[in-house]
C-alpha cells in the first residue's frame, strides 16, 4: 500500500497548496484525482515522486518501491523509434516479451512503431509513454492529467489497459474533468482546500451534488456524457 500522513507543502511559506492530506492507497485499485487549476494535483505527484521535498508529513510505502511518474511534460527519447525505445527497456528489464506486444497493447498503429518519437502525433507519444510503464511494472504509478488534448478512442483504449494490468499496482490518475474520474472508479478523490474529500460516483446523480462539484473544479455542467 501507500500512505499518506499529514502532508504539507506550500510555496514561498505563504502559499499553502497540500493542507494535512491523510490517505491511504490500496494495491490493485485506479485512484481518479479530481481536482481544478491551481487545486494541486501537480504538486502532490511530484511530491509522492521525490520531486519535491514535502514541508511536513510523510510518505510510507513497502521496501524498494518503484513509482512511476508520467508527468505533463514527460521526457521521451526523441531521435530513437518507438519500437527501438520499448525493445531497448525490454532488454534493460530483461522482459521476456516482444516489443511489439506492449505497443499492440497500446493501441499503437504498425507505420508509428517504426517511426522516430519526434515525428509522433501527440496521443502516440502517450501511447508509447503507457507502453514503457507496462514494460517496467512500477509499483505506483502517476499519470498527471494522461488525458489533455486526447480523443474518446485514446481515453478508452487507456482505461482499458490500466483496467486489465492494477492488479499488484496503485495507479493514481489526475484530471479535471468529472466524467472521465467517474469512468475511472466508483469512489473520486476530490482535491480541494488542500485535501481529499472521497466523493462516491453514485452521489454525483443528485444533481444538487453534481453541480457543487463541477463549480470546485470549474468545470461546465455539459449533464452525463
Amino acid at each position: 500500500m501507500l500512505q499518506i500522513h499529514h502532508l504539507k507543502k506550500s510555496y514561498n511559506k505563504k502559499t499553502e497548496v497540500l493542507s494535512d492530506i491523510d490517505y491511504t492507497f490500496e494495491e490493485g485499485r485506479v485512484y481518479p484525482v479530481l481536482g481544478g487549476i491551481g487545486s494541486g494535483r501537480t504538486t502532490l505527484f511530484d511530491c509522492l515522486s521525490g520531486d519535491l521535498p514535502v514541508d511536513a508529513g510523510e510518505i510510507a510505502t513497502k521496501e524498494k518501491t518503484t513509482i512511476f511518474h508520467a508527468a505533463k511534460q514527460s521526457i521521451l527519447p526523441m531521435y530513437i523509434t518507438a519500437y527501438e525505445y520499448i525493445h531497448f527497456l525490454c532488454d534493460l528489464k530483461n522482459v521476456p516479451v516482444p516489443a511489439d506486444e506492449f505497443l499492440d497493447k497500446v493501441g499503437m498503429e504498425e507505420n508509428a512503431k517504426d517511426t522516430l518519437i519526434c515525428e509522433l502525433s501527440f496521443e502516440d507519444k502517450k501511447r508509447v509513454q503507457l507502453a514503457a510503464f507496462l514494460v517496467q511494472k512500477p509499483y505506483v504509478i502517476l499519470f498527471d492529467e494522461p488525458f489533455d488534448y486526447c480523443s474518446e478512442n485514446y481515453i478508452r483504449t487507456f482505461l482499458q489497459v490500466l483496467q486489465t494490468v492494477k492488479e499488484n499496482h496503485i495507479i493514481l490518475i489526475s484530471t479535471g474533468l468529472l466524467e472521465i474520474a467517474k469512468q475511472i472508479s466508483n469512489e473520486i478523490l476530490l482535491l480541494h482546500n488542500g485535501r481529499f474529500e472521497v466523493v462516491p460516483s453514485e452521489t454525483l446523480q443528485v444533481q444538487e451534488l453534481r453541480r457543487a462539484v463541477l463549480d470546485i473544479i470549474g468545470e461546465a455542467d455539459h449533464g452525463n456524457l
